[in-house]
Formats: structure tokens, C-alpha cells, sequence
């Protein structure tokens, strides 16, 4: 069964009090706020929309989208033809990659789980994964790296 946005945004307050919902639609929500995965705070902005008609156009369903806004996602000092991993491009805002965070071919995350409980920690573990893949270069999170067929997830 698909949570509707007002129980997303309550249990994003419940769980996550420092993320404010910035919109708050009966289709659609977006949050802010500040997270510290190991080293350093990054203010993350995560949307979720769950479609709906507005005067006979369709607005398609898109599951959360996450990207780090300050400070912004930078590629290793030491190799910098070396794309950020696990991320999707965002073709508004190319600085502002959205992250990958679980695999929707495989069916990881759905419309029935609160973002405060997936979302959010996944971010949190993407972020930390991030910083040690700055450091040393290697990605510890796992996962399948996105490729070309997977870009209908972003924008």
C-alpha cells in the first residue's frame, strides 16, 4: 500500500526533526536538512512525487530523488577524470548528482516505505562511503553502478 506524502512528512519529523519539508503537496514533498555521515555535514535535499493529474496532464510518479546541495559532490583530487560513483546524472543541475542508493531494478525501495527509514539512513551510509572513496578510492558500499539503462530513474 503507498504511504501518502502526509505520512511521509510525519514520519520524517518524528525521525528526522532537523529536515524540514520545503513542499507539502497531496502528490508530491520536498525536504531539507543537514546529516554527518563521518567527517563533515552535508545539507541533503530529497523529493518524492507520487504523480497525479493537473488539469489533464499526467505528472509522472518518481521515487525519492536525493542530491548533497552544500557542500557539493567533487571527484578525487588525485584522479580527476575519475567520475563520483553510484550516482545518476541530473541534467537540470549537473553539479548536483542525484545519489543512488539502492537498485530499482531489483525492487529495493517502494512507494510503501517511509523514506525516514530507508532514504534517509541509506543516504547517511552513501555519504560515508563517499568520504572513504575520496580518501582511498575504493567504493565500499557495493551496490551495481548505474549504467546507461538505468537512466529513466533520473531526470
Amino acid at each position: 500500500m503507498m504511504l501518502s506524502i502526509r505520512k511521509q512528512v510525519e514520519s520524517m519529523r518524528r525521525k528526522w526533526p532537523r529536515f524540514r519539508a520545503l513542499v507539502e503537496l497531496s502528490w508530491a514533498a520536498t525536504w531539507e536538512g543537514q546529516i554527518k555521515p563521518l567527517s563533515q555535514p552535508y545539507n541533503i535535499h530529497v523529493s518524492l512525487c507520487l504523480g497525479c493529474n493537473l488539469d489533464g496532464v499526467r505528472v509522472l510518479p518518481h521515487g525519492p530523488r536525493v542530491m548533497a546541495i552544500n557542500p557539493l559532490l567533487r571527484r578525487r583530487a588525485s584522479e580527476p577524470a575519475d567520475p563520483i560513483p553510484h550516482h545518476y546524472p541530473n541534467r537540470f543541475c549537473p553539479e548536483k548528482p542525484f545519489l543512488c542508493l539502492y537498485d530499482p531494478a531489483e525492487d529495493e525501495w517502494g512507494f510503501s516505505d517511509a523514506i525516514a527509514d530507508t532514504i534517509v539512513p541509506w543516504t547517511v551510509d552513501w555519504l560515508a562511503c563517499y568520504e572513504g572513496w575520496l580518501a582511498t578510492g575504493e567504493w565500499t558500499g557495493g551496490g551495481r553502478h548505474p549504467g546507461i539503462e538505468d537512466t529513466r530513474y533520473a531526470t
